[in-house]
């Protein structure tokens, strides 16, 4: 994910470790560190034609209301695995997903075809 951070391109203001570590918790989960790192610079990233769903921050409520726990709770597509936690989406019903494994998040990237139900491992971090 280090070379993605190198390729993002925003104005987006991160959000703090208070806000990562509630959107942790909310979903029973540890997000991997490079993850964390890409939220603390960007919220909401945009990288090629994913978007990244961003952590709510209190201080941008309008703009981050539809977050990852929102995604993952509310909104989630039925054919998701419930080891996936969705992180972003194409705009097609695809998803970027990360595995849960043991309550940790595996570093691997992963995409969710929403048609057919099946996974792809896009990247191992």
């Amino acid at each position: 994910m280090n070379d993605v951070i190198d390729l993002i391109e925003t104005s987006k203001p991160g959000v703090t470790d208070i806000n990562i570590k509630s959107a942790e918790e909310q979903l029973g989960v540890s997000f991997p560190n490079q993850y964390k790192d890409l939220f603390k610079l960007t919220n909401n990233a945009q990288i090629g034609e994913w978007t990244l769903f961003p952590i709510k921050d209190p201080k941008n409520l309008k703009r981050t209301w539809d977050d990852i726990v929102r995604q993952n709770q509310e909104v989630r597509d039925e054919g998701l695995a419930d080891d996936l936690i969705s992180i972003g989406e194409d705009g097609t019903g695809d998803k970027l997903c990360f595995r849960i494994v043991d309550m940790v998040i595996d570093n691997k990237v992963y995409i969710w075809y929403h048609e057919t139900e099946e996974v792809d491992e896009i990247a191992l971090n």
